[in-house]
């Protein structure tokens, strides 16, 4: 399918604005929409090609820059992460959460998408805002979570007012949430008390881990891409979107 691209401007709660990476089927319609947690490196190669593969299928994709154009200054270099941690170490999570939101209101509000079937598909740090936005926004279709960074935090602040896995009570969708075996943030034990708190709320989810696999294994650098595991996670994921929002045929 053929598929068009933009940066478009988005308004933040606090009234500012921020740029957004759209891709979009190139046919007229109505589609089903993909909100996108990006990882933290940044906008990068790696996520607007990740959007437009999901245009291809048939989902218009919005992806919010929730650094607003502040974070690491070579988003592309998975070599070096010294500007990545301390652009984490910056981040507000609350500001990041509704920067998220609000590619959901947008998307809600394009001519071609069907405000009905919008989902949530985040990784690492923005799998965390991810999560969190599903649980404020009680109408999302669908949530694909890829290696959650942070499902707790160090500490409580202003900027993270609340721990992730403690947001889980309130997600109303299902949920898929992908990670590596190897990933030293969401060791056994952290995996099984967030699946214990999915069940408690009595949300359908599904974890599924991959031997051999790393943090962010579906990431291009040689030192982390899992090349089985990203194949397989991308089925996965693309089945249980079409299985909760069908593209149209």
């Amino acid at each position: 399918m053929e598929i068009t691209t933009e940066m478009v401007a988005l308004r933040g709660r606090d009234g500012g604005t921020l740029p957004a990476f759209v891709a979009r089927p190139g046919q007229p319609g109505r589609y089903p929409a993909v909100v996108f947690g990006m990882e933290a490196m940044g906008l990068n190669a790696f996520g607007r090609k990740t959007a437009e593969d999901l245009a291809r299928l048939g989902y218009v994709t919005i992806t919010p820059d929730y650094y607003r154009g502040r974070g690491p200054s070579r988003p592309d270099d998975y070599d070096d992460f010294t500007e990545v941690i301390a652009a984490i170490g910056e981040l507000d999570f609350v500001e990041g959460t509704f920067d998220i939101l609000a590619g959901v209101d947008w998307a809600r509000s394009q001519a071609d998408v069907d405000p009905g079937r919008v989902a949530l598909w985040g990784y690492c740090t923005g799998g965390t805002m991810t999560l969190m936005a599903a649980a404020l926004d009680r109408h999302v279709s669908a949530t694909v979570i890829f290696f959650l960074s942070q499902p707790f935090f160090e500490e409580l602040t202003s900027k993270r007012p609340a721990h992730a896995r403690d947001m889980i009570w309130s997600i109303r969708s299902p949920v898929l949430l992908i990670s590596g075996a190897d990933d030293a943030l969401l060791p056994p034990e952290l995996l099984a008390d967030l699946s214990r708190r999915f069940d408690a709320a009595g949300i359908a989810h599904t974890i599924r881990v991959y031997e051999g696999a790393g943090h962010a294994f579906t990431g291009p650098a040689r030192h982390m891409h899992n090349a089985p595991a990203t194949t397989d996670s991308w089925r996965l994921a693309t089945n249980f979107l079409r299985e909760a929002m069908p593209p149209p045929a």
